[in-house]
């Protein structure tokens, strides 16, 4: 299959928040996409496995099945965990110990490393953010942010997860905090601020600085004018 027809299937699965169903026996479960909230629950079994992130890259069955082997327990109960799409379920401990060890006892350290690798390798933000040309755009902003910076201006802020992805959803979708943490997946929640329309009006002092001039304004919003950016940022 084509990469970009790939990529495409993969971003259209990410924007519904698609489940991937699988079987234990006679048992149907889903792994659900990962949210804010289930994330910050994971964060300290992910650094309890110690996986190996070079050979993770290089080899990711191999490295999950390597954990599997060493850290079942732990790898059982982030599975159990992403199979819980509720904040109500996700939050009750004993529910998603009992599914931990249930998969524990029925499911084989070949399968459980399919499954582990679907997880970690479900974060796709960074390519994402990639196939969309968001990367010129980050690059872009960051040299207006430090132009802009050199007036009378003066920001505070964003140098958490916070400000930087739960205020500005809250702000700009009007959401609650729970809805930012617990009813949107991360992958979503962070591609909506990768690639929020920003306007940023230059004086023509800051456009010399940018070595635009007084010439043609270009829209970075316009997907064809994605390359001309680019090369802009990178002269």
């Amino acid at each position: 299959m084509n990469i970009n027809k790939e990529i495409e299937i993969s971003i259209s699965d990410a924007i519904i928040e698609k489940p991937i169903r699988f079987s234990v026996g006679k048992y149907s479960f889903s792994l659900y996409p990962s949210t804010l909230g289930r994330m910050q629950i994971l964060k300290n079994l992910y650094l309890a496995m110690n996986i190996n992130t070079k050979l993770l890259s290089l080899n990711p069955f191999a490295e999950a099945l390597r954990v599997c082997r060493y850290k079942q327990e732990t790898v059982c109960q982030i599975i159990a965990y992403s199979t819980f799409n509720e904040k109500r379920d996700v939050m009750d401990f004993k529910k998603v110990s009992q599914r931990a060890i249930f998969f524990r006892k029925k499911v084989s350290v070949d399968d459980l490393a399919t499954l582990l690798t679907v997880i970690l390798s479900a974060d796709k933000v960074e390519e994402y953010i990639h196939y969309f040309g968001l990367d010129a755009d980050r690059k872009l902003k960051a040299q207006i942010n430090h132009i802009k910076g050199e007036g009378h201006s003066v920001t505070f802020g964003g140098k958490s997860i916070y400000g930087l992805l739960i205020d500005f959803a809250c702000q700009r979708y009007g959401w609650t905090m729970d809805y930012v943490l617990w009813s949107i997946s991360y992958v979503n929640l962070s591609l909506l601020l990768a690639d929020a329309i920003t306007t940023v009006y230059l004086s023509d002092d800051e456009r010399k600085k940018m070595g635009r001039g007084d010439g043609e304004v270009i829209n970075a919003d316009d997907p064809a004018n994605r390359d001309l950016v680019r090369r802009m940022i990178s002269e």
